[in-house]
């Protein structure tokens, strides 16, 4: 049998034992509860810079602010680099413009042959208006020269009147066209339409306004 100071030992021992596996059992647990919290807080913080990242530079769909910014490349001014309009008459007559057939052909306007080779058409005040030149090599009708193409060439930039002068340039193009029985052609060569007429009207002066613009 033990006696009293024996029990009183294992007694105490016995208690000891529990106080210190309940203490490695709490610490356990404060150890996990950390751990999962510690786990949750980086799973969070991945997912959430992931979103972002995803929403701000892999959305398949730009921001309101980037769709502006490339509207706003995307509409930049492009001035014409070239004021020059040019209307051609296509022939299927070989050579049938010469020197002598067009003076006959715009008796009826006031214009001038210049000694270069090509003619210079005049506005009612004797300014200049447009050239009519070869539309082949070498451009003029110099000496016996012929062609079955010529080119009116208009220079909007350098006329007193551009709209008056446009006016003009298409009398004289649809009164070659009735002579010589012709084709009016663009400057691409496609066959010229009272659409086409208006859209050139229109950068005619659009033409004069960008000039006076940039000399002002």
């Amino acid at each position: 049998m033990f006696n009293l100071p024996e029990i009183l030992t294992i007694v105490i021992g016995a208690l000891l034992a529990l106080v210190f596996i309940d203490g490695i059992r709490r610490a356990i647990r404060i150890r996990r509860s950390s751990l999962k919290v510690d786990l949750m807080d980086v799973e969070e913080y991945v997912s959430k810079d992931f979103e972002e990242e995803w929403m701000q530079g892999f959305s398949d769909e730009p921001s309101e602010k980037e769709f502006e910014d490339k509207e706003e490349e995307i509409s930049v001014d492009i001035k014409p680099s070239n004021s020059l309009l040019i209307l051609h008459l296509s022939s299927r007559k070989k050579d049938q413009f010469s020197r002598d057939s067009i003076t006959e052909a715009i008796n009826e306007f006031n214009f001038v042959y210049e000694e270069k080779g090509l003619f210079t058409i005049l506005d009612e005040k004797g300014n200049i208006a447009f050239n009519v030149l070869n539309g082949k090599n070498p451009g003029t009708f110099l000496a016996d020269n012929a062609s079955d193409d010529l080119a009116l060439v208009l220079d909007p930039v350098n006329l007193s009147n551009p709209l008056e002068s446009f006016n003009l340039l298409i009398d004289v193009s649809q009164s070659l066209k009735e002579n010589f029985e012709c084709e009016v052609l663009d400057e691409d060569r496609n066959l010229l339409t009272k659409q086409m007429i208006e859209h050139m009207r229109q950068q005619v002066l659009e033409y004069k306004r960008q000039f006076l613009a940039s000399t002002g």
